[in-house]
């Protein structure tokens, strides 16, 4: 039976970014004059996604000075909007922005922390979801049926990471960036969670590209599932590879933008484009001028023809753990000093850290193409093969795993690493029922462990698990990221909570229930939280 008012979790754990703080340790709430304040606008822009709609309910942005102040600490600069405002991610992809702040004034400083603050889930509908005709402020629409979009922990909002600077007189404009096609998981039949990796955009320093697909046979644009990707060449200290920074997929036309695609770093970008049952394009050294836009000064690739190829392949996986981990499939043009491309990527399920039948991965078992910038594309190999790796924030990345359609139709990782000088912390407790017809019912449940808005990791307390849930008991739920007394990981905050519900329901028992969530503090070592069960109606 479907619970739809379970994931109301508590506290956000600070994202380690490795950012070096500037300024002191609080913002102040008062903007000043204007000798003393900068202007600052936001947007927010998404990229792609399999539903229909996608809706999230806007109430509020936060800023801060310190990258380890809590969502509980002074100084934060909170700029509420006049009144919600609901946005259909969806609208939003192929380089489309909708304004939520325009020229807020903000104090001169270092701000580290960004957080966006959504609208409850299954709060009373704002007057924009009502406006919608929404049955939730937040939700996603499949085939014309709308289902809950969980956001976990939303009164403390979701951490963007990074940094940016505000100058006396200076103006900004920085574009949120939502990825719906990949954060947004079916997690059970019905019930869908944003796990949301926000990234934001300074839009002074980014430009855009656009160019047309077609298939050489004439045949559909849109049953391929064409993906474009802007991605550029990152070191982790162990390994060198591309990421993807920006994607889309073709309007039905076959036109395409990537935009905005920041120029801070680097203004060159190569492009890979890839769809089920064709051969994945790459094109390497694109250009992409600072200041460019759709409509001025885009790097125009051009008609690019795509061609069919053998059958994909499946391949499902698994982690033992964090569950909210991820995995990314490379492939590697022949030939030195290239470094693997990101194909497909996959989160894993947060509740079970699997990806199985009927949401296996398709790969293309066929030869790549590719070119440089202003000439033409030509098959160079690669058929088939790939180097898979999972990762997940503050832990270290797996070793690479060897997929092909002759050897490989399960991917499967062992337990992740936390990056150093950080530690595997533990979080342990107690699991009671409040009612006593409650005990015995519940025979199915899971206890999570949050940060960031995220969940990082889950462990099973049902019957077919751990057991906890049936009638009360102990748990433990470990390799979370943590610190020592002697090297604290600041900011280690997790919201803890258990959900549970009846896998036979019956008319006269409580058929599902969750706890009141617990915050615990593993910044310098493990803790614990007691967890009582609650009934829902």
């Amino acid at each position: 039976m479907k619970y739809r008012r379970y994931l109301f979790f508590l506290m956000v754990f600070t994202t380690v970014a490795i950012l070096q703080a500037c300024g002191s340790n609080s913002s102040s709430s008062s903007n000043g004059n204007a000798s003393s304040a900068g202007t600052l606008s936001v947007l927010v822009t998404d990229a792609p996604g399999d539903f229909d709609h996608a809706y999230i309910t806007v109430k509020d942005i936060w800023f801060h000075t310190s990258s380890t102040a809590g969502p509980n600490d002074a100084g934060w600069v909170k700029k509420p909007l006049a009144a919600p405002v609901t946005v259909d991610l969806l609208t939003l992809a192929n380089g489309g922005m909708q304004s939520l702040w325009s020229n807020v004034s903000l104090a001169v400083g270092n701000y580290q922390q960004i957080r966006l603050i959504l609208a409850g889930t299954e709060d009373t509908l704002t007057a924009s979801a009502q406006t919608k005709n929404l049955q939730y402020n937040n939700e996603v629409v499949i085939g014309g049926t709308a289902y809950p979009l969980h956001v976990p922990d939303a009164p403390h909002g979701i951490k963007l990471t990074g940094a940016f600077t505000v100058a006396a007189g200076g103006s900004l404009r920085l574009a949120i960036d939502f990825d719906a096609g990949h954060d947004i998981v079916d997690f059970r039949t019905g019930e869908y969670v944003l796990k949301p990796r926000l990234t934001y955009f300074d839009l002074d320093h980014a430009g855009a590209i656009i160019g047309k697909l077609a298939v050489a046979s004439g045949g559909s644009i849109t049953t391929p599932r064409f993906v474009i990707k802007a991605e550029r060449l990152i070191s982790d200290g162990t390994n060198t590879y591309h990421v993807v920074k920006r994607w889309t997929v073709p309007k039905p036309d076959g036109t395409f933008i990537l935009s905005p695609v920041s120029t801070l770093v680097t203004g060159t970008w190569d492009v890979v484009v890839r769809g089920l049952g064709y051969q994945t394009v790459i094109i390497k050294n694109v250009p992409i001028a600072t200041g460019s836009t759709p409509a001025s000064g885009a790097t125009d690739l051009g008609t690019i023809t795509m061609t069919a190829g053998a059958p994909d392949y499946k391949v499902t996986g698994a982690i033992a753990s964090p569950t909210g981990s991820w995995v990314q499939f490379y492939q590697t043009l022949p030939g030195s000093g290239e470094y693997p491309y990101e194909i497909r990527f996959r989160h894993f399920n947060p509740l079970t850290g699997t990806f199985t039948i009927p949401f296996p991965l398709s790969l293309s078992n066929y030869v790549l193409q590719v070119g440089t910038y202003g000439t033409p594309t030509t098959p160079v190999g690669g058929s088939g093969a790939y180097k898979a790796a999972a990762g997940a924030i503050l832990y270290d990345r797996s070793a690479y795993q060897t997929v092909s359609s002759a050897s490989t139709s399960t991917v499967s990782f062992g337990p992740l690493s936390v990056t150093a000088p950080y530690q595997s912390n533990t979080v342990t407790g107690m699991v009671s029922m409040s009612t006593s017809t409650m005990n015995g019912m519940m025979d199915r449940g899971v206890l999570f462990a949050v940060h960031g808005g995220m969940i990082v990791n889950a462990i099973n307390i049902g019957s077919n698990g751990g057991g906890q849930i049936v009638s009360g008991g102990s748990y433990t739920i470990s390799n979370l990221p943590g610190g020592t007394a002697a090297t604290p990981l600041l900011g280690a905050f997790y919201g803890i909570e258990a959900v549970g519900w009846s896998s036979s329901p019956t008319a006269t028992t409580a058929t599902r229930a969750f706890s009141v969530p617990q915050t615990v503090d593993l910044s310098t070592g493990n803790d614990t939280a007691d967890m009582t069960m609650l009934p829902l109606p």
